[in-house]
């Protein structure tokens, strides 16, 4: 937990507060503090009328303290809930919540930062339902699906032919997962629901978001204009970067792996960022799906471990 020195703590008619130099310091996007309250603003007045509760109405009106002066603790979790990149900030939250005894308000069975998570979730979900014509979306949080309640239900509906009016539908499941599910209990508990949704509802595509990956995650998908996971993109780079498919021992050669990073041949090249690197970083997204590989001339791993990815 990041110490918080009595420097830049203090309390004034009740009310905790935190020393603005030292949030600037302590969090990347606070460096420029006028900008980062403005691009906050908007998706805090998005939130729960509980969460505004916490703020001021100096905050909520956008009358910003001097770069130098104090903010209330309050305020503080709410920009640092709402801000973008907010998964680089969990450090200095615990600490503002430890030194203050404040907490966001949360719904029933929300992570600290689901509600966070699931407002931008809809938004870009929106955005997909404005770029696709007769096709529609529904986001459900906190669903129940056999014995198990889900982050995020996201199901899609379009015509496939609008003179009966038939259609199609797909659904996904979002598991959007705090710093609680690296500890082997939680990890455990997630494994089981992932098992237990191939098989009795394999129609439904599951997506676990790690929560320091949420960005890239949300980058990714505005991308692609679709819901997938950064595992299934990075199988999908490593399949492209394979000199052939055909047979059960597949091989990475430094000829083979440009096609992965070939902009016109993956969609999801915009993940790779070391051309110049390509086998070590082809080796990085292996060992992240835990697929055991050989190194030779080249990089060679069994075919069986790609089965369980798809885009």
């Amino acid at each position: 937990m990041l110490p918080i020195p009595e420097s830049a703590w203090r309390i004034v008619a009740g009310t905790p507060q935190i020393a603005i130099p030292f949030l600037r310091r302590h969090t990347p996007q606070a460096k420029r503090f006028t900008q980062w309250v403005q691009r906050t603003h908007a998706k805090l007045l998005g939130a729960p009328s509980n969460v505004l509760s916490f703020c001021t109405s100096d905050l909520l009106e956008e009358k910003l303290p001097d770069v130098d002066g104090w903010l209330s603790a309050g305020d503080a979790l709410a920009l640092l809930t709402y801000s973008v990149y907010s998964s680089t900030n969990a450090e200095l939250i615990k600490s503002i919540e430890a030194k203050s005894g404040l907490r966001l308000p949360v719904a029933a069975g929300e992570s600290k930062l689901e509600g966070q998570f699931g407002k931008r979730l809809r938004e870009t979900i929106a955005g997909y339902a404005q770029l696709a014509d007769r096709t529609y979306y529904e986001v459900d949080n906190q669903k129940q699906i056999g014995n198990f309640r889900v982050d995020f239900l996201i199901t899609k509906e379009w015509y496939v032919d609008t003179s009966t009016g038939e259609t199609a539908r797909r659904q996904f499941v979002v598991e959007f997962d705090e710093e609680a599910h690296k500890k082997r209990r939680y990890q455990s508990n997630d494994e089981r629901r992932d098992r237990w949704f191939r098989k009795n509802h394999p129609e439904i595509k599951v997506i676990r978001v790690r929560h320091e990956e949420q960005e890239l995650w949300f980058d990714t998908i505005r991308q692609l204009k679709r819901l997938a996971s950064l595992d299934d993109c990075y199988a999908h780079c490593i399949r492209l970067a394979c000199s052939t498919l055909a047979s059960p021992e597949l091989l990475i050669t430094s000829i083979s792996s440009k096609t992965a990073y070939n902009t016109d041949l993956n969609e999801c090249h915009f993940l790779l960022t070391r051309p110049l690197q390509r086998l070590r970083e082809l080796k990085t997204l292996l060992e992240r799906l835990e697929i055991p590989y050989n190194t030779g001339k080249g990089v060679s791993f069994k075919r069986a471990h790609l089965r369980g990815y798809s885009l």
